[in-house]
């Protein structure tokens, strides 16, 4: 499971959820692509050419629905530049893994050194 879909598994509330496969959505999102030709438009402000496969709300959707389907509000962004924007949803909680280390301490005997 990768980062995004275990956002998208137990992270992501449920109204979320249902926006982002809407038919609605799917259809504004080909359009933001659309409008800014496939490509990452923060790669493309830095004047790097990068193929963009993900289309970012720039005032967030869970803090301005009203803008939900506004394709000023969108724009198009590669995934690690998306990433950038929410650090938050880029990784799972880390498993906290428990090192023992078993110290062995040498008897003091002359006739090994």
């Amino acid at each position: 499971m990768n980062n995004q879909q275990y956002y998208d598994k137990y992270q992501r509330d449920q109204e979320s959820k249902a926006f982002y496969i809407s038919k609605a959505w799917l259809q504004c999102r080909e359009l933001a692509l659309i409008r800014d030709n496939y490509l990452c438009q923060k790669c493309l402000k830095q004047n790097k050419i990068t193929s963009a496969d993900m289309v970012h709300h720039i005032k967030e959707l869970k803090d301005h629905p009203e803008l939900s389907l506004d394709l000023d509000n969108l724009e198009s962004l590669c995934h690690p530049c998306h990433n950038r924007e929410h650090p938050e949803k880029g990784s799972k909680p880390q498993k906290k893994i428990s090192k023992k280390i078993k110290v062995i301490k040498a008897k003091s005997n002359p006739e090994i050194f």
